[in-house]
């Protein structure tokens, strides 16, 4: 189950990716996109998503790779182990 979730996500990764030129990145400004098209349903009116992204970039490149997604993916809809 966890391998068609992650390659689901992995399909909304590469295509907002590649709009932006890349296949291994999000800007911080895709991934906005993404998850307010995609997974509107989990973001709350409280949910601080600017706060959210900025853990997640670790590096402070201002870009989200794949994995780093995904843990934002599992914190958001809460299937974080």
């Amino acid at each position: 189950m966890e391998h068609l979730l992650n390659e689901n996500l992995l399909k909304f990764f590469t295509q907002y990716a590649l709009m932006e030129g890349s296949t291994n990145a999000l800007s911080i400004g895709g991934l906005k996109n993404l998850l307010q098209n995609q997974f509107a349903q989990y973001l709350k009116d409280t949910f601080s998503l600017d706060n959210l992204i900025k853990t997640m970039d670790k590096n402070n490149d201002g870009t989200v790779s794949f994995d780093e997604f995904v843990i934002l993916i599992k914190k958001i809809t809460g299937t974080s182990q």
